[in-house]
């Protein structure tokens, strides 16, 4: 495969946006929904992408244009045998280059780097503030985010019970457990689940009633289930009474 100039410039020009993605995607980790995969061709990860580009050569070219101006009221200059400004080297294509050496290649590399490393650094940052999770979640989680909301606090919790495609006896095989993990797919519907502690029961319907038949046995540690064994899920939030007895110094209610 030939080197392709173009496509190897269009990346560094795109590397701030690039950066910006993924900053954000770095900095919207959670313990309790995984990442769901970004669409093919989605205009908003496009959109994401080139305004970030922008800001960071925005970020670079403002630099330049300090440094040249100090430059100029100090009178101190550094004597360079190439041009520094990267930007002034593209858009000549390289006329403006002076005499370039080794050093020249490394400063220019440096500066294209130089606005990624800092757009995905604040985009890494700025995941965390309250309006930016809301607008990120909104878009991740869709009718979950409520969920998420309501799970937040470190005393609460998720419950999961799902019944499954598993029959016994004329029975549905379901499980009853705290949510550790979901999983989405490219429609905000659920694809798996990581249930912790969970109890194992059988749910029989019949015309007048749906019955819930427990059996004796052990709790399971950690069960991972897929969404094409799902029948349907149900998912309920719950408050740790002892968390909050005792960061409130009180006894729990027995």
């Amino acid at each position: 495969m030939s080197f392709s100039y173009t496509l190897f410039l269009a990346l560094l020009l795109l590397a701030p946006g690039l950066g910006l993605w993924a900053g954000l995607r770095a900095g919207e980790r959670s313990d309790l929904i995984s990442q769901a995969p970004e669409k093919p061709g989605s205009t908003f990860s496009l959109l994401v992408i080139v305004f970030g580009a922008l800001l960071g050569h925005i970020l670079l070219s403002a630099l330049f244009v300090v440094q040249a101006g100090l430059c100029r009221w100090s009178g101190q200059c550094l004597a360079l045998a190439f041009d520094p400004n990267v930007y002034r080297v593209i858009l000549t294509n390289g006329r403006s280059a002076g005499v370039p050496g080794d050093g020249a290649f490394l400063a220019w590399f440096v500066a294209l780097l130089l606005p990624a490393l800092i757009v995905a650094l604040v985009a890494y940052r700025a995941s965390g503030w309250r309006w930016v999770r809301d607008l990120r979640e909104a878009a991740s989680f869709g009718w979950l985010k409520h969920w998420v909301d309501l799970a937040r606090p470190a005393n609460s919790f998720i419950i999961a019970y799902v019944v499954t495609t598993l029959e016994h006896e004329g029975a549905n095989v379901a499980y009853e457990g705290i949510v550790e993990n979901i999983a989405l797919d490219d429609n905000r519907a659920i694809r798996m689940l990581v249930l912790s502690n969970c109890d194992r029961f059988l749910v029989r319907i019949s015309a007048d009633k749906v019955e819930r038949i427990d059996a004796a046995h052990a709790p399971i540690p950690l069960i991972q289930l897929e969404a094409e064994n799902f029948v349907n899920v149900a998912l309920e939030v719950f408050e740790d009474v002892e968390a909050i007895a005792e960061s409130d110094g009180t006894e729990p209610d027995v």
